[in-house]
């Protein structure tokens, strides 16, 4: 690996988000689990949350392989403004053990915009440092009584949806 970087971005769903059956928006879960297939291939991690209508994804791995997935992702029609909102060179990887982890933190992220004086999730509207907290927040909501989340697959109610 050459030079390891994160790069966290968002955007804005192209599609009406469907009723939700069982924790995920269909669309959201067919990204899911290509990402997971793609970026286990290209030895990325990373975090994706889906809400209000917004994307807000972080991709963790060799420089050339995260610049090849965003570029693959701007080109996808189910984003639109696709934004970078940080881009840093990192010691480390936080999702390692994640070819792709969603985090359903509603109450957690709600949470978050409230402490920032937004109305509703608009990542678009982040500014780098805001990005990076809510990273770091979903990084902490795989920690399970201290221990991360080794799983690549998530929630109970993904294996059954997708599995």
């Amino acid at each position: 690996m050459s030079e390891l970087i994160r790069l966290v971005y968002a955007s804005r769903a192209a599609f009406a988000p469907a009723p939700v059956q069982q924790g995920v928006e269909p669309s959201v879960g067919r990204i899911l689990m290509q990402s997971r297939k793609n970026n286990t291939e290209a030895n990325i991690g990373g975090v994706l949350y889906f809400g209000d209508g917004y994307f807000f994804q972080a991709l963790e791995g060799d420089r050339v392989a995260v610049n090849r997935t965003y570029q693959r992702i701007t080109a996808d029609s189910r984003h639109s403004e696709v934004t970078i909102l940080s881009l840093k060179t990192v010691p480390k990887r936080l999702f390692a053990d994640w070819s792709m982890k969603y985090v359903p933190a509603e109450e957690a992220v709600r949470q978050f915009i409230r402490a920032r004086s937004y109305q509703r999730f608009e990542p678009l509207k982040f500014q780098e440092e805001e990005a990076e907290a809510l990273v770091a927040l979903f990084q902490q909501q795989g920690d399970v009584g201290g221990q991360v989340q080794k799983t690549g697959f998530g929630p109970l109610w993904l294996r059954r949806l997708f599995g």
